[in-house]
């Protein structure tokens, strides 16, 4: 059974050494380009690409789009590779060496479920995984208060004990650092995609892009969203969700902050994939273990937010969504707003859960972003806090693996 390979770069040596050697690899394409060598294995050329020159080598989101196809990526170098989902040769290896590691290499796609052959996942042992949790908070356009809720989220959980990270990775409008008080141009979250994309990053190197903020009586791990919207090429989904996983290593709980489309980005004139501005809030929603869906409680909020999950379920992202009703008042819901919400909900809504309501307090909210602090030092007392710190609280199942929304509520 021959097994055909993509070679980048040009090396005729490393050619002809692979086509003499009478063994299973043969050289199906030579590449010159790097969105050449990508194409050629998405379209299912070869099984293995070998990049036979370092200067070649794929950037991380090209890395995990030629694995997403099951193709082996092997890097000729004489210095170790650390990029995670990357084999290491040196140049001068024998073609049967080369063999033989790619054969181990594709044997992994297939014993991935094995629970024999545990493996890694983004450098990661899969058994070690699970340490931390990730929280995700999304909603539909129009500021339903996601930002809001996830800064607060993230500092009731810190102060209940957990070691918590908050990453702002709205691709549209982060809006973090602004509620903080903190002047921050240089978009923590965006170095953090620049530090995976090196191929050498761990948790120091990733903290120490970010801010330590003492909040209360817990001290809190803040990485900054980007200060301009056309900066949204700068956070990459592969390089995000890679990121997430280191730190669900040594945190109680990543809490992530993300924007509202979900829908496929325009294709542009590329090579290759182009980028997609969206591709971040999808790979977030895949990726988390828990996504609290912000839905304002009001006429215009309900109808975008159904919307927003018909949107999601087209793009068949199995996320564990629960609904999270915000803003709740008489002025928008009528005189019984939680009756009047859930009742809509019930008729018109998805079958996800209903794990909470949050009063309206508009005043309170601003005042806080004024002063740049969190709800615990400006207002402890107030009932928006008291119901943000009882949802921390709150053992909810996380992700079971379907694509469908739960088929239990809970009781209101």
């Amino acid at each position: 059974m021959s097994i055909p390979v993509v070679v980048l770069g040009q090396n005729p040596e490393l050619v002809h050494r692979i086509e003499s050697y009478r063994g299973d690899l043969m050289v199906a394409r030579v590449c010159q380009e790097i969105s050449e060598a990508v194409a050629a294995c998405a379209a299912g050329v070869g099984q293995a690409l070998i990049v036979s020159d370092p200067e070649l080598m794929l950037p991380m989101e090209q890395v995990d789009y030629v694995r997403e196809h099951e193709v082996v990526l092997v890097l000729l170098d004489d210095k170790p590779v650390s990029t995670p989902g990357v084999l290491s040769a040196t140049p001068s290896g024998s073609a049967a060496e080369l063999e033989s590691l790619i054969t181990r290499g594709l044997r992994q796609f297939l014993d991935a479920v094995d629970s024999a052959n545990p493996g890694t996942e983004d450098g990661v042992p899969r058994q070690e995984r699970a340490k931390g949790s990730v929280t995700t908070f999304w909603g539909a356009v129009g500021a339903p208060g996601r930002s809001t809720l996830a800064l607060n989220f993230a500092v009731e959980a810190a102060v209940a004990g957990q070691k918590v990270i908050l990453i702002d990775a709205d691709t549209y409008g982060a809006s973090i650092a602004v509620q903080l008080g903190l002047l921050d141009e240089s978009a923590a979250v965006a170095q953090i995609c620049r530090v995976v994309d090196t191929g050498h990053y761990d948790v120091a190197r990733l903290e120490s892009v970010c801010k330590s903020l003492q909040v209360g009586s817990a001290v809190l791990t803040v990485a900054s969203g980007i200060p301009r919207a056309s900066r949204w090429p700068e956070i990459r989904a592969a390089s995000l969700r890679r990121a997430v996983g280191v730190f669900k290593q040594h945190y109680d709980r990543v809490v992530l902050d993300v924007a509202a489309p979900v829908e496929t980005d325009e294709q542009l004139s590329f090579d290759t994939r182009a980028p997609q501005r969206n591709g971040v809030t999808v790979e977030a929603l895949h990726f988390s273990d828990e996504v609290f869906m912000v839905v304002a409680a009001d006429s215009v909020g309900i109808p975008r937010a159904i919307r927003a999950i018909d949107e999601l379920n087209e793009q068949q992202v199995a996320a564990p969504l629960r609904i999270l009703f915000n803003k709740i008042g008489t002025a928008a819901a009528g005189r019984s707003p939680r009756r009047g919400v859930s009742e809509a909900w019930e008729r018109f809504g998805p079958s996800y859960p209903i794990i909470g309501f949050l009063p309206d307090d508009h005043q309170t909210c601003q005042a806080a972003i004024l002063a740049g602090s969190a709800l615990l030092e400006l207002a402890p007392r107030c009932a928006l806090r008291s119901e943000i710190r009882a949802l921390t609280q709150k053992n909810l199942p996380f992700r079971t693996g379907s694509n469908k929304g739960p088929s239990w509520r809970s009781k209101m």
